[in-house]
């Protein structure tokens, strides 16, 4: 099932034809449990929207004291990068021509400057034939490792030194194709890191993927489940629990404890990442890190959201209650 990519498809692509719904975008969380911080960064570009294009912007770092900042804005005009094949929205750049990716911010009271190593190879874990390929993620890679780099926020500097996950998707995106979906992605270190997907679309398909990696080896689950602790709004949350059942009847189980969270918007879609620490199983005193994102919209409401309980939905840097 998986297909593996190369370093070559690090940096963007050109889009090949003038549908207004191709994308490419580049997605990491990270954390860095010791240091207490971390964060989600997501950088859009959608070449072919009327206009001359725009980027979508998804910024999110938070401390586990409560400070966080956010930013999100879908609409914004597009913006060549400033280096070779990289990426660029608002004030997220998204760099690959040093041979390691590096994400930096500069925006007011926040700036980040971060480089990624990767755990194992960029690979493709979705089902090539399901709507969330065709319609959501044509080409898509994913992978886990350390990252490093410093922060600072609202006059406070962090020296990182933490794990993330991350994905890279271009081709079609059509987000009135999704309902609802839980994708919960993470790392403890080289010898595991994990992903599932749970992804429920407009013509009622549900795929269930979830799948380990122990030293750089893949091995797929017979099924996946997780199970997300709802708020009273309907939709954020307080963490969650999540079941690996492997083909060779180990089961892995999880529960991520989420350490703070954001309301993210792309275009019709509401959705929240979360990030959290994990607990290695039957290790007690080892943790890792996951996102445990969610998104629930069984109607296809197009409404704006008014209420978040357990993520910020505030623009700029605010305090966690």
């Amino acid at each position: 099932m998986s297909k593996q990519y190369s370093h070559e498809d690090e940096g963007s692509h050109e889009p090949g034809t003038d549908d207004p719904d191709w994308q490419e975008s580049v997605f990491v969380h990270w954390y860095d449990r010791a240091a207490g911080v971390g964060g989600v960064s997501r950088i859009g570009h959608e070449p072919n929207r009327p206009g001359g294009g725009c980027s979508a912007l998804q910024c999110f770092v938070a401390t586990a004291d409560g400070t966080r900042f956010r930013r999100n804005d879908f609409q914004l005009p597009f913006e060549a990068a400033t280096t070779p094949r990289g990426f660029r929205s608002g004030g997220s750049a998204w760099h690959v021509d040093g041979g390691r990716p590096r994400l930096v911010i500069n925006e007011p009271g926040v700036h980040v400057d971060l480089v990624m190593d990767n755990f194992y190879p960029l690979t493709d874990f979705f089902p090539p034939s399901s709507s969330m390929a065709e319609d959501f993620a044509k080409d898509h890679y994913e992978t886990s490792g350390l990252i490093r780099g410093s922060v600072r926020i609202d006059g406070r500097s962090f020296d990182v030194d933490g794990m993330y996950h991350r994905d890279h998707s271009w081709g079609l995106r059509k987000t009135m194709t999704l309902k609802s979906h839980r994708w919960i992605s993470g790392t403890f270190g080289p010898d595991l890191s994990f992903g599932s997907i749970l992804w429920h679309a407009a013509d009622e398909s549900l795929v269930k993927v979830g799948y380990l990696v122990r030293d750089g080896e893949i091995s797929y689950a017979a099924d996946v489940d997780a199970l997300t602790y709802l708020e009273p709004d309907g939709l954020t949350h307080r963490g969650g629990e999540v079941r690996w059942s492997m083909p060779t009847g180990e089961v892995i189980e999880l529960r991520a404890q989420q350490m703070d969270a954001v309301v993210a918007q792309l275009h019709n879609v509401y959705y929240i990442d979360s990030i959290c620490a994990v607990q290695f199983p039957g290790n007690p005193d080892r943790w890792g890190m996951c996102d445990f994102e969610v998104s629930n919209n069984a109607r296809l409401g197009t409404a704006p959201i008014g209420t978040a309980i357990s993520a910020t939905l505030a623009e700029g840097i605010t305090k966690r209650q």
